[in-house]
Parts: C-alpha cells; sequence; structure tokens
C-alpha cells in the first residue's frame, strides 16, 4: 500500500447517506445495488477505492457489506453529525488520505 499517507478507523461512525455511495471501477465486488461483497478483504477494498478516488471505506448494513464515498476532509465531522438520527453504532468507517 506504498500510495496510502495516512489512514484513520472510526468505529461507530458513517458519513452520507444512499446517495453518496460510489461504485468500483466496472462494478467489480458488487453485491446488491451499491455494496461491495462482505468477503473482500480491507486490502482489496482500499485497491477499489484507489482506483476511483475515494477517500471513506465504511463496513455496515445488515450483512456487513463494503461501501466507497468521497468527502472533503474538512467535513467529514459535520456530515458524521448529520447521522445522529439512524443507528450507526455497528458502523466501521476508514478515512483515507492518498499519496499524491
Amino acid at each position: 500500500m506504498n500510495y496510502i499517507r495516512t489512514i484513520e478507523k472510526r468505529n461507530g461512525v458513517d458519513v452520507g447517506y444512499h446517495t453518496s455511495v460510489l461504485e468500483p471501477l466496472n462494478r467489480r465486488g458488487c453485491v446488491g445495488k451499491r455494496g461491495i461483497n462482505k468477503n473482500y478483504s480491507l486490502e482489496e477494498v482500499l485497491e477499489l477505492a484507489h482506483e476511483i478516488g475515494a477517500n471513506i471505506i465504511i463496513k455496515a448494513g445488515q450483512n456487513a457489506k463494503w461501501y466507497l464515498k468521497k468527502f472533503d476532509r474538512e467535513i467529514i465531522d459535520k456530515e458524521i453529525e448529520k447521522q445522529n438520527w439512524r443507528d450507526t453504532s455497528r458502523a466501521t468507517m476508514w478515512i483515507i488520505e492518498w499519496e499524491t
């Protein structure tokens, strides 16, 4: 993972909602409408995220699928606060800063 500058893991939070989910190139690994196969490893999902420039990886949902998202680093905490109306206690979020 030579292209990762920093990675931060946060438990029990999510950012964005249905409209913010990004698809991997060629829908590789996709299951259902938007999620990525729950059996993929974090390293495999990092590869998918790097290909499309996503900086957020979420593992959540009733089937614990992976989701890719992209948000400006400055607004991530504000976007997390917007999600306090729903239960995100079982979600895990990784925030990635890519090397340029």
